[in-house]
């Protein structure tokens, strides 16, 4: 399942296509949406919440078409245009029969194939279907530090109000935390040494976690420079720093070299060849409670 910096990268590919065009034609391929029409809308803005992507357009009423990819799904964009300006046909690298949703501007044809959920809500009520969401650690509302304290506190309240709940449960519950998934709850509590299964309560420096598990996502949502490739998500980019959350300072991918031989990650899918901090070998379960389970990946020898 996409985590949050993919949908922050799916945006930033999305808005110079989509924002502040006109839709010259939509066509919803759910049941429940087939009668809406978005044609002759412009679309206001493109942004991510969590897992979430919305598309708001400035309908008469105000509409936001929210989607999740949930484990299948993709938003692909084919132009409409060539470069001397005349028209071409897209040629979709998926079935049709897969397409959940098309948005077409003068230039752009914007799919979403396999969509796991959409809707199209009156933009003034997308507030109260995403308020189930804890603090979404990619907000930019992290950058002002007055904000970040109070989404720091917030994280950490959500994440206490149920003290003996296992770590590795809590970290993936977007009720507390929004945006995290399973590669940086496992890559996270590597790097803080943790046993995902000990109780929040027990976490010597909480608000540190969630920092550190923030400051991972946020290094890999740089956009692909122009004519190159996206640039692969890691976790392995760290140094040592005393001043830092459990002593790792991630590196942001203007600091880092780009080293393609180095692994991404430290524990997540190495159960064949180990640990990359230790060597020691990888344990692989599941760790769920009925409401949230994912595979997970942790060492040993270095959670505790």
């Amino acid at each position: 399942m996409p985590e949050g910096d993919s949908l922050v990268r799916l945006a930033d590919r999305l808005r110079p296509v989509l924002e502040g065009q006109e839709l010259l034609r939509s066509d919803f391929r759910v049941p429940r949406l087939a009668t809406v029409d978005l044609s002759g809308s412009a679309v206001r803005s493109v942004r991510p919440r969590a897992k979430y992507l919305l598309l708001e357009v400035d309908a008469a009423e105000g509409l936001t078409a929210l989607s999740h990819l949930k484990m299948e799904g993709r938003w692909e964009t084919y132009t409409r245009v060539d470069g001397a300006g005349s028209p071409v046909t897209p040629r979709w690298r998926h079935p049709g029969w897969q397409a959940r949703c098309v948005l077409e501007t003068a230039r752009h044809q914007v799919v979403g194939f396999q969509l796991g959920l959409l809707e199209v809500l009156p933009t003034a009520e997308v507030p109260d279907r995403l308020g189930f969401l804890g603090p979404d650690l990619l907000d930019p509302e992290w950058e002002h530090p007055h904000r970040a304290g109070e989404l720091r506190a917030e994280a950490v309240r959500r994440l206490l109000a149920n003290p003996e709940r296992p770590l590795g449960l809590a970290l993936l519950d977007q009720r507390l935390l929004s945006g995290i998934g399973n590669i940086y709850r496992c890559e996270a509590l590597l790097l803080a040494r943790l046993d995902p299964h000990r109780p929040v309560s027990s976490v010597p420096d909480l608000p540190g976690l969630v920092d550190l598990a923030r400051d991972l996502m946020r290094a890999n949502t740089a956009p692909a420079p122009p004519g190159r490739p996206a640039p692969r998500r890691t976790t392995t980019s760290v140094v040592p720093d005393d001043g830092a959350p459990y002593g790792v300072r991630v590196m942001l991918p203007t600091a880092r070299p780009e080293r393609r031989n180095t692994p991404p990650y430290w524990v997540y899918g190495r159960q064949r060849e180990g640990c990359l901090r230790c060597g020691g070998p990888v344990t692989v379960g599941a760790l769920g409670d009925g409401t949230v389970e994912r595979t997970l990946y942790w060492c040993r020898q270095c959670q505790r």
